[in-house]
């Protein structure tokens, strides 16, 4: 009748495969997994009974993720073949494996929250809806299966534009902080410059890096100035208001002076 402890969240369980999301952020948009923002989100909307990431973490760059992902869960699941002669592993089989597994428990969990795009993926699916649970599928956009995706509850493609979208701010700030810090005199970049440079230094492609630049113009975080440069020569440069972006929390002393 007084609400003495609140409403409680429904149960769930999560289920990542590693391998797409890292390796699906790292060839299409040069990003790293927000693994702990999106499990802070999850645990905003529901109680997480267990958290389990599946993946071969056996070459050097995913194999960096384990310090970070040990941090989040100690349900790691190392899946790399080590039979002879064996070049494929084994991450949705071992990871589907997992997922009937836990199903056969009869848990509490109502809900079956899947990270992958693979639609080997969609019987198991439609299995656990058979089972009366709520399966919500998470997977990179681009490589997310359509099959898998029309059997979900819910679904949601990752990155969120305004994830991608900051990703791009945080390109251009860098690349023109490091013209800030820089000991030569007179560096100036202009607009077309920095596009170029953001672009090939991070292997991104130009009209994304064109978008977050304009979009930053537009709000005035950064302001094109007129000037004359060498043999008179009139120049159009970008000058950042770091203060204003500082404040709010745009960019950080920390990545400013790095």
């Amino acid at each position: 009748m007084f609400g003495f402890g609140g409403s409680k969240k429904t149960k769930a369980t999560v289920f990542v495969d590693y391998e797409h999301w890292y390796y699906g952020y790292r060839n299409r948009y040069q990003m790293r997994p927000n693994v702990e923002e999106w499990i802070e989100e999850l645990r905003a909307e529901y109680d997480i009974e267990n958290i389990s990431i599946f993946g071969d973490f056996s070459q050097t760059n995913i194999g960096n993720e384990l310090k970070r992902l040990r941090g989040i869960t100690k349900n790691i699941i190392h899946t790399a073949s080590e039979k002879d002669g064996i070049e494929k592993d084994f991450t949705d089989v071992i990871m589907l494996d997992a997922i009937y597994r836990s199903a056969a428990k009869k848990g509490k969990e109502s809900v079956y929250i899947i990270f992958t795009g693979d639609a080997h993926f969609t019987m198991v699916v439609k299995y656990l809806k058979e089972l009366g649970k709520k399966v919500v599928l998470y997977g990179v956009k681009y490589g997310f299966s359509n099959r898998l995706k029309s059997e979900a509850t819910s679904y949601v493609e990752m990155p969120r534009q305004s994830q991608e979208k900051n990703h791009y701010y945080d390109l251009i700030l860098e690349s023109l902080s490091k013209v800030r810090s820089t000991k030569k005199k007179k560096k100036f970049v202009t607009y077309w410059k920095t596009i170029k440079n953001v672009a090939e230094r991070n292997r991104v492609q130009e009209e994304k890096v064109k978008m977050a630049l304009d979009n930053l113009i537009k709000q005035k975080y950064i302001n094109e100035k007129q000037i004359t440069g060498y043999k008179g020569k009139k120049l159009k440069v970008l000058y950042a208001d770091w203060n204003r972006m500082e404040a709010e929390g745009i960019w950080s002393k920390k990545e400013k002076s790095e």
